[in-house]
């Protein structure tokens, strides 16, 4: 699963990496948290990328009211039929830049938070899927994503039993490129960036509470860690 990323890589990197620029500095981002502002890329109406703030944890489209739980993730073994997920993975998939994102695992009776990262560097991309709910009477506009994930297979699977899906670039404008129907293997044909790929230590427990938000959340555990706010 993904329940907590980061990104802070510079506005130069994104438009190097997806082909869209910010109009405004983005700020950097080390405990990204449901619920909160994120940024996606998707296709506008005219085909082209555009670079957009949505919130993070899918409201569907014809969900009469905001659910107390956010749907952050989308496995992908049902996205497809998953009455909340299948019509945005036909027409609303987007790339979700990130820089890493931390699992946690039960260490000496505490949840220890881990930070996982791309071994060659950031940023990267996770697959995502969108949508806008207006409400009942149609009155909102309020913009959602998911993040895609899969079953982990190999030595991640020590930390969580799922992960985040992660899109490569060669791969970009085939995800984001909208279908309807599905085509039949769509979310087979896609070679996602492999678990060893990626890398991962220990970090602060002040990652716990999403109100710190700062690069100590990649610092090194400390001695007397604090409470879990979960």
């Amino acid at each position: 699963m993904c329940g907590r990323y980061a990104f802070y890589s510079p506005a130069e990197a994104m438009r190097h990496l997806f082909g869209v620029g910010a109009e405004h500095a983005i700020p950097p981002n080390y405990n990204i948290g449901p619920r909160q502002p994120v940024l996606i890329i998707r296709r506008g109406e005219k085909g082209v990328r555009e670079l957009v703030a949505v919130e993070w944890g899918l409201v569907p489209e014809w969900a009469r009211e905001i659910g107390t739980k956010p749907l952050n993730n989308a496995r992908v073994e049902t996205v497809r039929e998953k009455p909340s997920f299948r019509s945005s993975i036909v027409r609303k998939r987007c790339l979700v830049p990130f820089d890493g994102w931390y699992e946690w695992r039960t260490e000496g009776g505490r949840k220890q938070p881990y930070y996982i990262r791309p071994v060659a560097g950031g940023p990267m991309a996770f697959a995502g899927i969108w949508s806008v709910w207006h409400g009942p009477n149609g009155d909102h506009w309020l913009e959602t994503m998911a993040i895609l994930t899969a079953p982990t297979v190999g030595p991640m699977r020590s930390l969580h039993h799922r992960r985040p899906l992660v899109v490569r670039p060669e791969q970009y404008e085939a995800w984001l490129q909208p279908h309807d129907p599905l085509p039949r293997g769509f979310l087979d044909s896609f070679d996602w960036v492999p678990e060893t790929a990626f890398e991962w230590t220990p970090v602060s427990t002040r990652v716990n509470n999403v109100r710190f938000n700062d690069p100590g959340c990649l610092d090194a555990p400390e001695d007397d860690p604090q409470p879990s706010l979960f």
